[in-house]
């Protein structure tokens, strides 16, 4: 085992630079569309967004949600959204100002380049999760249009991005409308419509992002920015960063996925040589998969079709039809084991060390 002194630190971001050029293309002109920022699992969306906001000049105004936090509900929907501020400065606007033109100017001045939530004072949040009459309450999405407004008057280039979205997928009656669908008609408005404010949704879960085109009708109005697992020369660069050796050996287990690299890396800090932690990877993966079997066959009636139909991906991505496997898709999708590209329509284990481990445990 190498002496401390000798270990490798971990490269704070792994550079995508083709990825990050696209992503700014989409940030430096006026907004006219929702974009979808996504991509399987553990592929380095989430630092992809943050490395190219860090990048940006300073009259852009991010707010950057992380919808982990969410648990249900139109109250901790505001919650996850909105940060408690200096009630002083509250009060001062107060004197001057009716609330709303308050809480704009609120935000405006507390705002900074990055924002991990939209910070206002306890008193405001209050009013946008209920206001003690129906006539005290301040709606967030009206409220969310003045503040953006508000911006591009200052000359200041607003940014919503909301990652992590498919911690949303039940739809939360707020006001008789669904909140899910709420949220879109306000994203269309913000861009479409109004060309305020940039709107960025990141997820992994394209089936998610299948409904909300559906449910909310964004045919026109949002597109697509795919942020795969890295190609074989791009991640040999990476490799080279982390201080791997045998190359071609790491790239068969792994590919290019960014969460198995960063994995690799802190196996080999355990002592281990790269052969062995690769092999320590795929078993976590078989071990996964063996789980998923026996849960399976314990709940479900139809385990053997189900169970079956992944030998249809021991040949790695493919070509589907959803209308005649709609179910077996929808549950290995679900469970992560399988990504779908709604750009393509292609289906393919949604990592390398998975292909690998299908290919051993389904006969």
């Amino acid at each position: 085992m190498k002496a401390d002194s000798e270990i490798i630190e971990i490269p704070e971001f792994v550079n995508r630079e083709k990825e990050k050029k696209s992503l700014k293309a989409v940030l430096s002109g006026r907004p006219n569309l929702v974009y979808f920022v996504y991509g399987p699992i553990n592929s380095g969306k989430t630092a992809l967004i943050n490395e190219v906001i860090k990048e940006l000049s300073e009259n852009y105004r991010v707010f950057y949600i992380n919808f982990r936090g969410f648990e249900g509900g139109y109250q901790k929907f505001t919650r996850v959204m909105f940060k408690v501020g200096d009630e002083g400065l509250w009060k001062k606007l107060c004197e001057k100002l009716d609330i709303i033109s308050a809480g704009v100017e609120y935000v405006e001045k507390l705002a900074k380049k990055i924002n991990t939530g939209i910070v206002l004072p306890a008193e405001f949040i209050r009013r946008l999760q209920v206001g003690d009459t129906q006539e005290d309450k301040v709606d967030v999405f009206n409220y969310l249009e003045e503040v953006m407004k508000r911006f591009n008057e200052k000359g200041f280039k607003p940014v919503l991005i909301f990652d992590e979205l498919q911690v949303i997928r039940e739809e939360i009656n707020a006001t008789g409308m669904p909140l899910l669908a709420r949220l879109f008609n306000f994203f269309v408005r913000m861009t479409k419509e109004t060309h305020l404010c940039h709107c960025l949704c990141a997820t992994s879960d394209c089936l998610f992002i299948e409904e909300i085109f559906s449910n909310a009708r964004l045919d026109g109005r949002a597109k697509y920015l795919l942020v795969d697992d890295m190609e074989k020369d791009e991640a040999f660069e990476v490799y080279e960063a982390f201080g791997f050796e045998d190359k071609e050996l790491i790239w068969d287990y792994i590919g290019g996925k960014t969460g198995d690299v960063i994995g690799l890396f802190e196996e080999k800090k355990q002592g281990f040589s790269e052969k062995e932690a690769l092999e320590r990877l795929l078993l976590n993966e078989i071990a996964r998969l063996r789980w998923i079997e026996a849960r399976l066959f314990n709940e479900r009636k139809d385990a053997e079709k189900l169970w079956e139909f992944l030998k249809e991906f021991k040949e790695g991505e493919k070509s589907v039809s959803f209308r005649e496997n709609f179910d077996k898709l929808v549950y290995w999708i679900k469970e992560n084991v399988l990504f779908y590209n709604p750009l393509t329509g292609n289906v393919r284990p949604q990592s390398r060390l998975l292909w690998h481990a299908i290919k051993r445990v389904v006969n």
